[in-house]
């Protein structure tokens, strides 16, 4: 009897074509198992889908990599499993880069390109290239999106030659889309990241399925403390992930140095203990990782991983804009009038004299949107809007101005959006108060007469007349008659001692109050014919009559012409 020696078959041959029949028997199991990518991420045991630390969020969660801040790249090898009795070398490498999106100066969100490759010798290897995409769809609710090409490939001796599956094709990929949101508080945040949402199938001969991999997940971050935790759903298989990181000997190493552990456990009776450590050297970060198997693989000395991240160029989008609040936060300084100094009550932040040009990126944003929200009535959300430029600009004395007037007309009227006759004239008003404009005047004029004892329109008169007081005080307003009956009267003078361009002027001010008013339509047409403009005075005339068919006085008039 020959053994598998004296054929020319090796023990470590027997037991990796062992894991590739394992790999083509088990598709619902066998692809793209939950093995981390990055150092950092897999030293807190891969619970990441609530981080939002850079590039490497990619793996975890698309909507993370909106923590990229300046061009970055990074890099990781992981042997995992060294020391098995058999030989065989299991490897993952991962690399990424990523940049902030500006176009003509205007963020337009985060955008990273990530690719990792797993392999058994030369008898299988897996691969997946990503292109993410993530966007703040608030100041504080990030959403991601990335794309990926997934591929598997066997490798090929003579056990896999003789393989059926194998007959037709060594090899096989797919397209799969990954799904993410991160919403931010100040010192937690919550992930939900969707991995392979559409279960892009890698079998060659038969179905082959990569699960969906749903997280759920949060971070509670701190300088001292930073906690994460994951609930990870894939296929069949439930997970739980948590880990920590603390810097070592703060004092000494300025928070530059940070030790890292975690645990996970799940179905199939998996559970796994995790630790590492870091350097963050500001522009570069270097990191090690080492996990050990707490049950099913026996004999072995973990998996060992290493990650350097770099970065370069200028800090720039939402997180640059939230690490630069918070280091503003942690310059404290003196203040003797509210308390401030050695025991003397809690110390305040050093005060801004410049805003930075993310704040005047994000300014610009917002102002659009307080001007729209102006036109519109809505009063309250507008003054809202213009307090947060306010605070972004510092020293802006148009906002200021802007800020002023939404304020003194929200405290009146919150909101003027409905689409009634009272609302509208204290749109009209309001736009024009704010433009600068003295027509402001005549539509509160003509409000207040309408609504007598509304005294909300009456407070808003006061504001627009302290505004324009020369055209408040020179505006005749006689008792017992509205200023539309006014405006007539003094547009029929006008037309009968033959100042027709001041009659003309007077009853477009009318047709502004109430543009199918009858006797202002007939009045200007009369103006216009004594002034040999025939062809206006018609088209005012026809006017009347689509208003009003059976105006005698127009249609003897049009019969007579």
């Amino acid at each position: 009897m020959t053994t598998p020696a004296q054929n020319g078959i090796s023990m470590r041959n027997i037991i990796s074509a062992l894991c590739l029949a394992a790999v083509l028997a088990a598709p619902a199991r066998a692809a793209f198992e939950d093995v981390d990518v990055g150092a950092r991420a897999t030293a807190m045991s891969g619970a990441y889908a609530a981080q939002s630390e850079g590039v490497s969020s990619l793996f975890y969660n698309p909507a993370g990599i909106i923590g990229i801040t300046r061009y970055e790249a990074a890099l990781s090898e992981q042997k995992l499993l060294m020391g098995l009795t058999d030989g065989s070398s299991l490897s993952r490498m991962g690399i990424g880069v990523g940049t902030p999106v500006f176009i003509g100066g205007t963020y337009w969100g985060t955008a990273a390109f990530g690719m990792d490759t797993l392999s058994l010798d030369s008898l299988y290897s897996e691969s997946r290239m990503r292109l993410g995409y993530a966007y703040p769809v608030k100041e504080n609710i990030w959403a991601g999106i990335s794309l990926a090409r997934l591929g598997v490939t066997y490798g090929s001796d003579q056990y896999t030659s003789i393989n059926p599956v194998l007959a037709s094709a060594t090899g096989k990929s797919a397209m799969g889309i990954d799904l993410g949101v991160i919403y931010s508080l100040d010192s937690l945040d919550l992930g939900l990241s969707i991995l392979n949402a559409n279960e892009p199938d890698l079998g060659i001969k038969y179905p082959n399925k990569v699960p969906r991999k749903i997280s759920l997940a949060l971070a509670r971050k701190r300088d001292d403390f930073t906690w994460d935790f994951d609930l990870v759903v894939s296929g069949s298989d439930l997970r739980l992930k948590t880990g920590a990181e603390i810097p070592l000997m703060s004092e000494k190493f300025n928070n530059k140095v940070q030790a890292r552990g975690g645990f996970s456990l799940g179905s199939r009776d998996y559970r796994a203990a995790t630790a590492g450590f870091g350097y963050n050297g500001g522009a570069y970060r270097i990191d090690y990782s080492f996990v050990y198997p707490l049950s099913g693989i026996s004999g072995t000395m973990g998996s060992h991983q290493v990650g350097v991240v770099v970065a370069w160029g200028e800090s720039r989008g939402p997180m640059a804009d939230r690490k630069e609040k918070e280091d503003r936060l942690k310059e404290k300084k003196d203040d003797p009038g509210k308390g401030g100094g050695p025991g003397g009550g809690e110390p305040v932040a050093a005060a801004r004299t410049e805003p930075t040009r993310s704040d005047i990126l994000k300014s610009e944003k917002l102002l659009p949107e307080a001007k729209a929200a102006m036109r519109r009535g809505a009063y309250a959300e507008a003054e809202k809007t213009y307090k947060k430029i306010d605070e972004l600009l510092i020293k802006d004395q148009e906002v200021k101005a802007s800020l002023a007037q939404a304020s003194a007309v929200a405290e009146i009227i919150p909101d003027a959006t409905n689409a009634t006759e009272k609302e509208d004239l204290i749109r009209k008003a309001v736009n024009r108060y704010t433009d600068k404009n003295t027509d402001a005047v005549l539509y509160i004029t003509y409000a207040r007469q309408k609504w007598t004892r509304d005294i909300a329109v009456a407070r808003l008169y006061n504001v627009i007349a302290r505004e324009f007081p020369e055209t408040a005080s020179g505006m005749r307003i006689l008792p017992d008659i509205t200023i539309i009956d006014q405006l007539l009267q003094d547009a029929l003078d006008f037309i009968r001692t033959g100042r027709y361009i001041q009659a003309i002027a007077t009853l477009q001010r009318v047709l502004q109050l109430e543009p199918g008013n009858i006797p202002a339509l007939t009045r200007m047409g009369s103006a216009y014919w004594a002034m040999d403009k025939k062809d206006i005075a018609r088209k005012n005339w026809e006017r009347v009559l689509e208003l009003d068919p059976n105006n005698k006085e127009v249609l003897q008039f049009m019969k007579m012409n």
